[in-house]
């Protein structure tokens, strides 16, 4: 098969780093009790993440797991800081460094290579404001963005894929689509784009992946 021409990538925990693996930064520079921001998902910690292992079960959504998870961290005193919730202030904290080294790494490879970029997410602006985002020095890297709350469509509904596509200019199989979220790498792959699953405890082997199916 013939190199992808494009890179589609998910944003939370795969362009950013997960809030799991900024916490302890985050606590640290707020001056706050390490443990005050519980729960670290699949990642190693004191205690077992038994909200994460509901979500894994399929009780909950991942919405909800990352809003109760920004939830209870405000509840044990986690500042707000004026931001509307959790995420937003852990992620815009100075000092915190969000954006995964591995990720923009490849994104330079294929800047230097002419292989086209795109985002493909269900609540970056949500999460963090548009205003921030189109801030930040790699927002110009990525001419394509979709963002499924602000298209009122999420993943996996095949729509967000193939607008991406289209926006892209290429047609899925030519694309490569990065999530971490088993579910919307199936959607990916339904809509017949080369779709690869980040493990948040090697997000490197999904990039190498990448780089193959680009020819990189």
């Amino acid at each position: 098969m013939a190199p992808a021409q494009a890179l589609l990538l998910d944003v939370g925990v795969v362009l950013f780093k997960s809030a799991w693996e900024i916490a302890d930064d985050y606590e640290r520079l707020r001056g706050l009790p390490a443990g005050t921001v519980v729960g670290r998902g699949p990642l190693e910690w004191t205690a077992p993440d038994d909200l994460w292992q509901r979500y894994r079960a399929g009780e909950i959504t991942e919405r909800d797991y990352w809003l109760t998870f920004a939830d209870t961290a405000v509840a044990n005193g986690a500042p707000l800081d004026g931001h509307p919730h959790l995420m937003r202030a852990m992620f815009q904290q100075p000092g915190v460094e969000a954006v995964r080294p591995e990720a923009l790494a490849l994104v330079e490879e294929c800047k230097v290579a002419g292989i086209a970029l795109g985002i493909l997410t269900n609540e970056l602006m949500d999460f963090q404001g548009r205003e921030w985002v189109e801030a930040q020095s790699w927002f110009r890297d990525f001419p394509v963005l979709v963002d499924s709350s602000e298209l009122g469509i999420r993943k996996p509904d095949p729509r967000p894929y193939l607008i991406s596509a289209e926006a892209l200019h290429l047609p899925p199989h030519e694309i490569v689509f990065i999530d971490d979220n088993p579910a919307y790498v199936d959607g990916g792959n339904a809509v017949g784009m080369r779709s690869i699953l980040l493990e948040v405890t090697d997000p490197a082997a999904a990039f190498d992946a990448a780089r193959t199916e680009l020819g990189l």
